[in-house]
């Protein structure tokens, strides 16, 4: 009789700092849930952890300050962990019975100088350079600045919007992504991420579950943007065609534009923006670190939705009652 085999146990395993003193130890029988959340863009990451609290230490002695700094890491023990990165605790609530304190931290970045209402005026400049001048209002540095676009844009204005509104604005104008994350303000050109090699390859056997979803409506074949100029009179009008889309509506746009190529970059961005969304997919799995916001994905063994896939949202959850689970969003690439 063959002897019966045996596959290492992996153990859910987590790390969490406050106000840079680890509390792991002290928490770890009153944690009930703890969520990691990660957008490829718009949304700021965040981090919620669910405490038990009959004893009432949250109420009182421990009760947590706003602004509190909380960093995480998550995965397994003995294995290499997520780095979640910083968060500051933005909201606090208390329910029961019995009691519970919930915490909602968002990136240690998004400080109300971000989300105050403010205007400027920028000429000449890049976007990179554009990004890098809303960075140095809050210290804050650009990452992947340098595959930002060369295109020139005699004036750009920011008109009583909060900068990470403008900068989210100006992003989608121009294909790329945004999010602020610590000290760092992530500006990239969505054909960086989406050309990325794949992270890891899944089957229908690795998934809890899994949706995909087809859409025709507002994918279009092509889109055009046009602009009258008010001083020279002149007409600028840009034209852009997905070849991926066999049949399909134009979308038709009259917005500013400075140049030819600059309403041709905008007409390329709409069209991207809108196309992009024309199949996607849903899947819950077993803990798994490298399924963040970002990262590409191949899946395999689901007919025409075979392919690779750009993780746009993931949802890591250690619960004490189910252990730890990853759900994910993404979009297909190819």
């Amino acid at each position: 009789m063959s002897a019966a085999l045996s596959y290492p146990v992996r153990t859910p395993a987590w790390i969490l700092t406050y106000a840079g003193v680890n509390i792991t130890t002290d928490v770890t029988s009153v944690v009930e849930t703890i969520v990691y959340e990660s957008h490829e863009q718009h949304l700021a990451d965040e981090v919620q952890v669910t405490l038990e609290d009959r004893d009432r230490r949250w109420q009182g002695p421990w009760f947590p300050a706003y602004g509190d700094v909380v960093t995480l890491q998550i995965g397994y023990a003995s294995e290499p962990m997520l780095p979640c990165g910083s968060f500051q605790v933005d909201e606090i609530e208390l329910g029961g019975p019995p009691d519970a304190v919930h915490l909602r931290c968002i990136a240690a970045g998004i400080t109300p100088a971000l989300r105050t209402p403010t205007s400027a005026r920028f000429e000449g400049q890049t976007l990179a350079q554009i990004a890098a001048t809303v960075a140095a209002r809050h210290a804050f540095t650009v990452i992947d600045a340098t595959a930002a676009s060369s295109l020139i844009l005699s004036r750009v204005t920011q008109r009583q919007e909060t900068d990470l509104q403008f900068l989210r604005r100006l992003a989608n104008a121009y294909n790329y992504d945004f999010s602020a994350r610590g000290t760092q303000l992530i500006f990239y050109p969505r054909a960086s991420l989406e050309s990325a090699p794949a992270v890891l390859a899944l089957q229908r056997t690795d998934l809890i579950s899994f949706a995909f979803k087809g859409k025709t409506n507002q994918i279009y074949q092509a889109a055009q943007v046009s602009y009258q100029n008010p001083l020279t009179k002149t007409l600028i009008s840009q034209t852009v065609t997905d070849a991926t889309v066999l049949t399909g509506d134009t979308l038709n746009l009259a917005e500013r534009s400075e140049s030819p190529s600059d309403a041709l970059a905008r007409a390329a961005a709409v069209l991207h923006r809108h196309n992009m969304l024309q199949a996607t997919m849903r899947l819950t799995m077993p803990g798994t670190t490298t399924l963040v916001a970002g990262n590409n994905v191949t899946l395999q063994g689901f007919g025409q939705n075979d392919g690779t896939y750009l993780i746009t949202a993931a949802r890591h959850r250690l619960e004490r009652s189910t252990g730890y689970i990853t759900e994910a969003e993404g979009r297909k690439l190819s």
